[in-house]
C-alpha cells in the first residue's frame, strides 16, 4: 500500500519536469502545444493522465493574479513575475521546467 502514494509523489515531484517539455513540446514546435500521447509513450497511460492534471494545474495557477490592466507591464515582465511566483510555491520544478511554463505563458499573453 505505502508503494503506490510513493509513485504518485514520484510523478509529481521527477517526472513533472520532463512531462512538461514532452507535453508541450517545448524545443521542437515553434508554439506550445497539447501532445499527451508524447507522454503516455514515456511514463505509460496512466501516469501521463496524473501528469497532464499536473501540468494544466500549474497552468491554471499561473493565471492568477492576472496582469492587472492599469499596470503598464510588458509580456516579459508579466511572465517573469508569474515564473517567480510559481517557483517560489513549487520547488520540484527546476530550471526546465520553469523555462517551460514561461514559455507557455508568455505564448498565451500574445
Amino acid at each position: 500500500m505505502s508503494a503506490e502514494p510513493a509513485r504518485k509523489d514520484d510523478i509529481a515531484a521527477g517526472a513533472v519536469n520532463e512531462a512538461l517539455v514532452l507535453y508541450t513540446s517545448f524545443g521542437r514546435s515553434p508554439f506550445p502545444r497539447a501532445r499527451l500521447p508524447d507522454v503516455a509513450a514515456v511514463f505509460g497511460e496512466a501516469a501521463a493522465l496524473e501528469l497532464k492534471a499536473r501540468i494544466l494545474a500549474l497552468y491554471e495557477e499561473m493565471q492568477l493574479p492576472l496582469p492587472e490592466p492599469d499596470r503598464k507591464e510588458g509580456r516579459k515582465s508579466a511572465t517573469q513575475r508569474a515564473v517567480d511566483a510559481i517557483a517560489s510555491r513549487h520547488p520540484e520544478l527546476d530550471e526546465t521546467g520553469l523555462k517551460v511554463l514561461a514559455w507557455t505563458y508568455s505564448f498565451g499573453l500574445r
